[in-house]
């Protein structure tokens, strides 16, 4: 395997500017992977649940040529919530593939996992590329099919008002995703600290648009826009990523929600992520969204606990967008 050092973070000199610099050329013609900058790899490091002692790295004469980011977050899966390693960015530089370095830095991670107290280890990747596979004879087991779906912005108003939400309004969207999404796998419950990194302290230029649409005054569906340069059918184009949809379905109906919503996007075209088999797919295909890329979640199960939770499929899988196209 060569004169590497297998290490975790906090034995990598100027972190944020390395990781930036493999994950701009590692991932530099995968369709959806989003344009890397040292302001996005900060924010990204700062995720709640990772820490540089979980996060693991192959350097050649000091220079990061393999990573492994890692968060843990509770997680829902099969009926329970469970610690789950989330395994983001598996990168290697072209120059230094097939040594190896990707399985030596993964069984790095699982191990960390473990002794952090992870149920289960959660990926996601294209079901159609060669890194499928190498996950799959890790253990690793498919739990849904996914896709990512591009669809363009209405000209025509919708039929409910949509406007951004105020600050004193972050509370009460939290409590609607939780809700929403409480049957869900793949699915972080929204805590205080996650709330405020996923859609407060962003990095510049990478700012959300938060929006509820009001029926009778009142708040009855939401939704998250990011605009983001991503690569879509092999060219760079800055899309509006749409995330976290909800609706209050004694309130309004989804479709019409969804339209409402999409009138606000801040870019023409609008990306989202779904689980097939998730009724939120049908409102998606009526607005005219199309497949894109193919996404699969897959787990690894550690604990009794999951293992148990992997005989039980209780809901279609959340998407986790911060972990398919970083935003």
């Amino acid at each position: 395997m060569g004169d590497y050092r297998f290490v975790d973070h906090t034995q990598v000199r100027d972190l944020i500017e390395q990781v930036t610099i493999l994950e701009a050329v590692a991932f530099a013609e995968y369709e959806g992977a989003p344009t890397f900058d040292e302001s996005f790899t900060e924010w990204y490091l700062r995720r709640p649940g990772s820490t540089a002692r979980l996060g693991v790295a192959a350097l050649d004469d000091g220079q990061m040529v393999a990573v492994v980011l890692v968060a843990i977050q509770s997680v829902q899966l099969g009926g329970k919530v469970l610690d789950c390693g989330i395994i983001d960015s598996v990168a290697t530089h072209p120059e230094h593939r097939r040594q190896g370095l990707a399985r030596k830095l993964m069984e790095m991670a699982h191990e960390k996992m473990r002794v952090a107290g992870a149920d289960a280890g959660v990926l996601y990747t294209n079901p159609e590329d060669h890194p499928y596979e190498f996950y799959r004879r890790l253990g690793y087991q498919t739990r849904a099919i996914c896709q990512m779906m591009e669809g363009k912005r209405p000209a025509e108003n919708g039929a409910l008002m949509v406007r951004a939400a105020g600050a004193v309004e972050h509370e009460v969207i939290a409590r609607m995703l939780n809700e929403f999404y409480s049957a869900h796998e793949g699915y972080a419950p929204m805590s205080a600290e996650l709330w405020e990194w996923h859609k407060v302290a962003r990095p510049l230029g990478m700012e959300v648009l938060l929006l509820v649409a009001e029926a009778d005054g009142k708040p009855v569906a939401t939704c998250t826009y990011a605009e983001v340069p991503i690569l879509l059918k092999g060219e760079t184009v800055t899309v509006a990523a749409l995330s976290d949809f909800a609706y209050d379905a004694d309130a309004c109906d989804g479709a019409d929600a969804l339209m409402s919503l999409l009138v606000a996007a801040p870019q023409g075209t609008v990306v989202c992520l779904v689980d097939k088999e998730d009724s939120l797919s049908e409102h998606y295909r009526e607005a005219g969204f199309t497949k894109v890329v193919s996404e699969v979640s897959m787990v690894l199960p550690f604990s009794k606990a999951a293992h148990e939770a992997m005989e039980n499929k209780s809901g279609p899988w959340y998407v986790m967008v911060e972990s398919v196209i970083g935003v």
